[in-house]
């Protein structure tokens, strides 16, 4: 989540509008071994800019996070317009995965269906620093967003 609390600035909610429309994009985690690890995700916002996803206890993407939370994401849309971010991903647990996944089963419907319900892990990114580049416009936008 963006730390903020209720006040969120104009890029924050902005970035939460992006999320909900693009609801996938590729995370980027540590491996540890020097090499990085990348996986195509469903993923939502939450009201306070968190960005959640799910993932299962046994997968690469689930080790990585829980050594080294830094991540990085590209989310796309329209094949034009993108957000590349960076920030700090967290195993969320009680009351905080239960909204996590709430939020994840209303805009993937089945996201949380899994035939192992045990492995399955919420994942909330608290968002540090984004780029927001639009190619279709004239001429071409690249801002980072102020989330704070």
């Amino acid at each position: 989540m963006v730390e903020l609390g209720g006040n969120l600035t104009r890029d924050a909610r902005w970035l939460v509008d992006f999320v909900r429309a693009a609801g996938a994009g590729v995370i980027a985690s540590n491996s540890g071994t020097g090499h990085p690890e990348s996986a195509y995700v469903n993923v939502a916002a939450t009201e306070d800019a968190r960005i959640v996803l799910g993932t299962n206890a046994g997968s690469r993407k689930f080790t990585n996070i829980t050594s080294d939370p830094r991540v990085s994401m590209v989310l796309m849309r329209d094949g034009t317009e993108e957000v590349q971010l960076e920030g700090e991903a967290t195993v969320l647990e009680g009351t905080e995965a239960a909204a996590a996944g709430e939020t994840l089963e209303a805009q993937h419907p089945g996201a949380t269906d899994t035939h192992d319900p045990d492995a399955l892990r919420l994942v909330g990114i608290t968002v540090r620093w984004a780029l927001h580049t639009d190619v279709a416009r004239e001429p071409r936008l690249a801002e980072e967003l102020t989330l704070r």
